[in-house]
């Protein structure tokens, strides 16, 4: 008889984790088990990371092609357990290289990519790490068709010293990788695609980069639609532009986007 853990009960394996997690599966990767929605893996070579975390429980989601529900592939976790979206490395690395756990991988991306993921029980899953910023080629990344705002040397000096002598900026710029569009710019880094990456936040940090000489940078990437980036850009532009840059953001954003741009402001 199936021993049920209870282990909602325990506070540190209540539905605690998030997109970006890298996790440890609970059960040994060596045991028999009857039940499982995974086939066996060296996980000493793929590590799961939580890519999606959507609001349903063990029974009420369906392992594919199996006809039964994550709870009864799992009848050791409770059935009203949490659940979570994993993909292995290094498919993960794969068909979303710039993935960095800022925001979930949707599942209408994850089946068009045709990458292999899975759902677990959360109780299943120990968290032990997180994805975290990824480094690229600094002339990979460029700058929203949106922006309107310059920066000068004269005025800022002092803040290309500082990432100089850091050797990066006070933080990664946040960035929108885009499967479906590459930009004409020839690429002669060795990617295994052709994702273009284009600034959502960060253009000053990474111009005040290029000036002082920076060739790679870390990024924080995000896979989104083209609406959605666009909204994230706008959030956190238009409220700090003065008149003049937001006339000129409003006017590139018309040009995209129609009388549909007022939803951006």
């Amino acid at each position: 008889m199936t021993q049920l853990r209870e282990d909602t009960d325990d506070p540190e394996h209540d539905n605690d984790l998030s997109f970006g997690d890298v996790v440890i599966d609970n059960e040994r990767p060596d045991s028999k088990r009857q039940n499982e929605n995974v086939t066996d893996t060296d996980t000493r070579t793929r590590k799961p990371v939580v890519v999606n975390v959507p609001p349903v429980t063990a029974e009420e989601w369906d392992v594919p092609d199996r006809g039964v529900t994550v709870a009864e592939d799992n009848p050791q976790y409770r059935s009203d357990s949490p659940i979570a979206i994993v993909v292995f490395t290094p498919d993960l690395d794969s068909a979303f290289q710039y993935y960095s756990g800022v925001a979930p991988l949707k599942l209408t991306r994850l089946e068009r990519s045709g990458v292999d993921y899975y759902a677990f029980p959360q109780p299943r899953l120990q968290k032990a790490g997180s994805r975290g910023p990824i480094t690229v080629d600094i002339d990979r990344i460029y700058p929203s068709p949106y922006h309107s705002r310059t920066f000068s040397l004269d005025q800022n000096t002092r803040f290309v010293e500082k990432v100089a002598a850091r050797e990066k900026p006070p933080r990664p710029p946040l960035v929108w990788a885009n499967h479906d569009r590459a930009h004409s710019r020839s690429c002669t880094c060795t990617c295994t695609q052709t994702d273009s990456l284009t600034l959502l936040d960060g253009h000053k940090r990474v111009w005040a980069s290029h000036v002082a000489g920076l060739e790679d940078i870390e990024i924080l990437g995000m896979y989104l639609d083209d609406e959605t980036a666009t909204r994230v850009w706008a959030n956190r532009h238009l409220d700090s532009y003065n008149r003049t840059e937001t006339n000129r953001a409003r006017t590139r954003l018309k040009d995209k986007w129609g009388e549909g741009y007022r939803q951006f402001f």
